[in-house]
């Protein structure tokens, strides 16, 4: 019985109902406020943002690739003709120009897929948005 009390206890806290006051009228918007730079954001500036940060991820994956292809070149030099380490390169250097090959056609395939649909491509991105 005295392991449940503490059980009991902290399910009749939890479990109290606490009502929540809010304001009908509350403007998030005002020139004083803490949100101003959010409501400051576009659609072209998010817009632009993202297709910012889009191609930071591209480059960032760009370079992963590269580092990954002068790990397997640096492999194969100090393989000292083993053939497992040799083969184990190869396969290193093989997966980085893979990468490499769909990191750039990712890249070139969204920026088609913009293009044909939104008129734009990724430097210049612009969200859609619905007026009511």
């Amino acid at each position: 019985m005295k392991k449940f009390i503490p059980a009991i206890a902290l399910s009749a806290y939890l479990l109290n109902p606490v009502t929540a006051f809010a304001a009908n009228n509350i403007e998030l918007c005002d020139r004083n406020g803490q949100f101003n730079k959010l409501c400051n954001l576009t659609s072209n500036n998010f817009g632009n943002l993202i297709g910012a940060v889009i191609t930071l991820l591209f480059v960032i994956a760009v370079i992963i690739a590269l580092a990954f292809l002068v790990w397997g070149g640096l492999k194969w030099i100090l393989s000292g003709g083993d053939k497992s380490a040799v083969e184990g390169a190869r396969n290193t250097i093989v997966a980085a120009v893979v990468g490499l090959v769909i990191v750039f056609l990712a890249y070139f395939i969204l920026n088609l897929v913009l293009t044909f649909f939104l008129g734009e491509g990724l430097s210049s991105l612009k969200i859609p948005n619905i007026g009511l």
